[in-house]
């Protein structure tokens, strides 16, 4: 008891504020170790997340190659069907061109020989009409 009397103020000032920074240091240290295990977890979590997401990655990148590859197959197969298309365009345009000229003339001289045929039945069946069929 003898030794604490004889401390002034400064020297008890001194063993409180040694005795703030214990304690400082120690709740630093606390949040240290927290800290640590904080950064331990979240580096296990990514080293899994990584170990899941690489294979992950390799496999969509393997599709994406094979997706490619069908879409450049895709492109053949529709340039052909566009090459047949013209073609076939072609030669619709040319059965048309010739069967279209034949079959008008066809069909004119069809109704030109029934107009004849028409006019000149109806003379000899009504010899008194004047040769007009069919007229009011």
């Amino acid at each position: 008891m003898g030794m604490i009397a004889a401390l002034d103020g400064g020297d008890v000032a001194l063993i409180v504020l040694s005795a703030f920074w214990g304690l400082l240091v120690l709740f630093l240290c606390v949040v240290l170790i927290n800290t640590f295990r904080v950064l331990e977890s979240t580096k296990i979590l990514i080293d899994v997340m990584r170990g899941e997401t690489v294979p992950l990655l390799r496999e969509v990148k393997g599709s994406l190659e094979r997706t490619n590859r069908e879409l450049d197959r895709v492109d053949v197969v529709l340039e052909a069907t566009g090459e047949i298309v013209g073609r076939v365009r072609r030669i619709s345009g040319l059965v048309e061109e010739a069967a279209s000229g034949p079959l008008v003339k066809l069909i004119s001289l069809g109704v030109g020989v029934r107009k004849a045929t028409s006019r000149f039945g109806g003379r000899r069946g009504k010899s008194g009409k004047g040769g007009k069929q069919g007229t009011a």
